[in-house]
């Protein structure tokens, strides 16, 4: 249902291994998934990867409280038991209590016709963001809808039941979209610039990342951050072209997803339902 390219640059370089960021894709379910892990809770990383793997399995839908609340469950277990508790560090072990976060943003496609024309519905909580694109023109942003909206910390979600699940609320909209639109799914440092490119009249030329080198769009942002145009942090980008068969964008290749198992050791029942039902 789409072709796609990933990007992703750690906040250190030097340290990719400690990049905080998941993210994940399933073309042929029309399935893509971006996390963006806490960097100051504990074990943010695994916990991200759990929850773009459990998307790719099997996407949870928010305004199914039941049916959500099951699939967190199962998460949280999953990370408690990728944790050795028994060799945590003095400055681990107060965090643990606390778990960890990620916010996490995911998109389906569903076909509505043979024409290429498909319907999107997308679920997001925290500051991590979709961009609908249309020859070349922005249509939709998706949850945040301006750079001021970064300021705040994120809603996210946790590794751990602390008793506030109440409080977690996704946001969730229905995208109708046509073949060759343009998606893009990014973390939080590669939103506010975007956001902000476009609050300033100017756009950006994505249909040239699908042919350009890794190396020279880590120069580009190493570039922006050292101009302060874009925020020190780590840095996803998802590209999602819709296609019918057989038509691709040039250089455009399925990559492999960051959602693979760890190597290191809420529920709200006031969801926003834009759709009224679930699909199977």
């Amino acid at each position: 249902m789409f072709q796609w390219r990933t990007f992703v640059l750690a906040k250190d370089v030097e340290h990719p291994e400690h990049c905080q960021d998941a993210w994940g894709s399933d073309p042929s379910r029309g399935i893509a998934v971006v996390a963006d892990g806490v960097s100051s809770a504990i074990f943010s990383r695994p916990w991200a990867e759990i929850l773009v793997r459990a998307v790719l399995a099997d996407p949870p839908y928010p305004s199914d409280p039941a049916g959500f609340s099951q699939w967190l469950a199962s998460c949280r277990a999953q990370w408690e038991a990728t944790i050795d508790t028994e060799n945590l560090t003095w400055y681990q072990a107060p965090k643990m209590a606390e778990g960890a976060f990620s916010t996490l943003l995911w998109v389906r496609l569903f076909p509505t016709d043979q024409t290429g024309r498909c319907n999107a519905h997308v679920f997001a909580i925290g500051d991590s963001c979709l961009f609908h694109f249309r020859d070349g023109a922005l249509l939709r942003t998706f949850p945040l809808e301006n750079s001021a909206q970064l300021e705040a910390a994120p809603i996210v979600l946790g590794s751990r039941d602390l008793g506030r699940d109440h409080l977690m609320q996704f946001a969730g909209v229905e995208i109708d979209c046509l073949d060759g639109d343009l998606m893009i799914l990014c973390s939080d440092a590669i939103a506010e610039w975007t956001l902000r490119t476009y609050e300033a009249g100017e756009t950006i030329d994505w249909s040239r990342y699908w042919s350009i080198p890794d190396k020279d769009w880590a120069a580009e942002i190493t570039a922006l951050r050292e101009s302060r145009a874009m925020a020190y942090d780590d840095s996803t980008l998802v590209m999602l072209h819709v296609t019918s068969e057989g038509e691709i964008p040039p250089g455009a290749e399925p990559a492999d997803s960051r959602a693979k198992e760890p190597d290191t050791p809420t529920l709200t029942r006031k969801w926003w339902n834009p759709f009224g039902r679930r699909d199977s």
